[in-house]
């Protein structure tokens, strides 16, 4: 928490760093973070890029699950497959994330068509508030659940 309260503060357009703290140590650790000003070392400056070069591989997929990429006129259930596809993905649990995967379809609890079922017409990009590159990543997830 301290190097992330550190790299916030650093930034010279920072004005205020909200920072949740529910215990008196978290709020003493920010005051003499923030009273400290220590300039980030090059090894937490490393430390914090990869930190975020892990997070933008993950964030070519940032499905919500807010559903406005839906009714798919093909059925595939976009929102669902995302979801298992950040199951491989994000989480690592690779086996379930195939399993559920190939039972998209055949319950009641797992309603649609799984990635494969994309035609390519594009319709669920159009209403994306993420701009995802929805027909991308749903070829992605086919191949790496399928």
């Amino acid at each position: 928490a301290e190097i992330a309260l550190r790299y916030v503060l650093a930034n010279p357009n920072v004005s205020c760093a909200l920072s949740g703290m529910g215990t008196l140590e978290m709020v003493e650790e920010n005051v003499r973070v923030a009273t400290n000003g220590a300039a980030l070392t090059g090894e937490e400056l490393e430390k914090i890029s990869g930190s975020m070069e892990e997070n933008k591989k993950m964030s070519d997929l940032y499905c919500t699950g807010c559903n406005y990429c839906m009714p798919c006129p093909h059925e595939v259930n976009i929102p669902l497959n995302f979801q298992f596809m950040n199951y491989h993905r994000v989480l690592g649990i690779t086996d379930f994330a195939k399993s559920e995967y190939a039972q998209i379809g055949k319950n009641q609890w797992l309603t649609g068509k799984n990635a494969a079922a994309c035609v390519d017409c594009g319709i669920c990009e159009t209403k994306c508030p993420q701009k995802i590159e929805i027909r991308k990543q749903l070829k992605e997830t086919a191949a790496a659940l399928g």
